[in-house]
């Protein structure tokens, strides 16, 4: 063979290797991908023609279900949504256009019938593919007085049990109707983003709230008491400039209780710095701050809540941070609802961080439980001692400080909770906060609420919502 037939040979010999290890990666390794990828006209073609299982709320109604009917002699399902906007960002969508988003996505295999539990001969003697139903633990009588509570509104509220993780309301304001998403998806309104799920993907500076993870690290450290008292001059020196009290306001002495009563910023200003970055990290990190929470939605519309310097999440323990300013919700820190409300769950829970988690049973046609959701401890924050401290402290602020729009006095529970009111660039427009949880003494919901671009108080806007949405959870059980 000439050197010439032999380089042509090569040639047409690597051709042939590169051409079998491109189809080999279309058809293995992306299949998956372009199986999945919106405008697939042969996947949507397919998905036609499966019975798709239902998701269903914790209280027994339908938020998501399929419906047979014929074309051209063929039967084929369409997806409905009794509950229209109900938890829409939660329970997500199956579009043609748009593909699936939420619980849809998260538990597609289960929902489309590609799991396989049923016993083989009864597979093989049906005519079409039948997906199992999912069971959510949202409970439609919270989220409904969430929803309702937002009404005019951009913002979020969320809520779960403390001591299980189950959550029972992620209202995502402003949302959309699920049954357009399916039937004409291009005439949703976009303005005001309502395809964003601002319970875990809204990110927000946390003004406040912040608090009550420096008084965690404060009181771990042993440093401190609720007794231990500070004077406040109405100012705190920093190298990034003094930092003052909301209002303008002096507390002179005070205790650390006090300080969160009435939000002192000097105060916690100080016990940053007296923590420094290592202390209150780790502190950051035990609330989970700097993960992605584990909760059972598309990896893709769950953010990481931390600090960040032009999209990068940094290190809670960075050396050389403005711990006076981390300690009072600023610099450069953004979170998202579900990640305070984890803070507000973990001290409702006597210290001890569960995962939030929507699945509670996956159960086939055959009605067999396929799987079941389980409590799943994320780590110990504080002690239980530290944990009823706190509460007591919270309990003031609801009692006699500024939350005092999130009491539930009416229906005879004491509720526990923190507002924030983080300021913009733009002094009169603020994010306004409030997390929570009730009863004090033996809580069974933990709250956040955010109200975005508002020129009032957490206080003011955001605790009555967190008190509508603990005393539907209450009432509710």
């Amino acid at each position: 063979m000439n050197r010439s037939i032999r380089r042509l040979y090569l040639t047409l010999a690597g051709g042939f290797g590169l051409l079998v290890l491109m189809l080999g990666w279309w058809q293995v390794v992306a299949a998956d991908d372009l199986r999945d990828r919106p405008g697939n006209i042969q996947t949507a073609q397919a998905e036609r023609l499966i019975d798709r299982g239902r998701i269903l709320s914790a209280d027994g109604r339908v938020l998501a279900a399929s419906r047979a009917r014929r074309i051209n002699g063929q039967r084929v399902y369409e997806r409905l949504y009794p509950q229209g906007s109900l938890a829409a960002n939660a329970v997500g969508y199956v579009s043609d256009s748009a593909g699936k988003t939420g619980v849809e996505s998260t538990y597609n295999r289960y929902l489309s019938g590609s799991f396989g539990t049923e016993p083989l001969l009864q597979r093989l003697s049906l005519k079409e593919k039948r997906g199992a139903d999912v069971r959510l633990s949202l409970d439609t009588r919270v989220q409904q007085a969430a929803e309702q509570a937002l009404a005019g509104n951009a913002g979020s509220a969320v809520a779960f049990d403390p001591t299980t993780g189950q959550v029972l309301a992620l209202a995502s304001a402003p949302g959309f109707d699920l049954q357009q998403a399916v039937s004409d998806f291009e005439s949703i309104p976009t303005e005001g983003s309502p395809f964003v799920n601002r319970a875990t993907q809204g990110l927000y500076p946390p003004g406040s709230t912040f608090k009550v993870v420096t008084a965690t690290g404060a009181l771990e450290s042993g440093r401190y008491t609720p007794e231990t008292t500070f004077v406040d001059t109405g100012s705190y020196a920093t190298p990034g400039g003094p930092i003052r009290n909301f209002g303008g306001r002096t507390f002179g002495e005070h205790t650390l209780s006090t300080a969160l009563t009435n939000s002192i910023n000097t105060t916690f200003a100080s016990i940053g710095d007296a923590l420094g970055p290592s202390a209150l990290g780790a502190t950051m990190t035990a609330y989970g701050f700097g993960e992605k929470p584990p909760i059972d939605l598309p990896g893709d519309s769950v953010l990481v809540s931390g600090r960040r310097d032009r999209g990068t999440v940094l290190p809670n323990d960075e050396d050389g941070e403005d711990t006076a300013r981390i300690a009072i919700g600023q610099e450069r820190l953004t979170v998202t609802p579900l990640q305070m409300m984890m803070v507000a769950g973990a001290v409702a829970n006597r210290g001890v961080l569960m995962a939030p988690r929507l699945m509670e049973t996956i159960t086939d046609r055959a009605g067999a439980v396929v799987q079941r959701g389980a409590p799943q401890e994320m780590g110990r924050v504080m002690t239980a001692e530290n944990a009823a401290q706190l509460t007591e402290m919270m309990t003031n602020v609801v009692r006699d400080g500024t939350g005092t729009g999130a009491a539930l006095s009416s229906v005879g529970v004491t509720a526990a909770g923190k507002t924030g009111t983080a300021e913009s660039s733009d002094a009169s427009i603020n994010q306004a906060w409030f997390i929570g949880f009730a009863p004090a003494e033996a809580p069974v919901v933990a709250v956040a609420v955010v109200i975005e671009d508002t020129s009032s108080t957490g206080g003011e806007v955001a605790a009555p919502v967190a008190a509508a949405v603990m005393r539907a959870a209450i009432e509710a059980r």
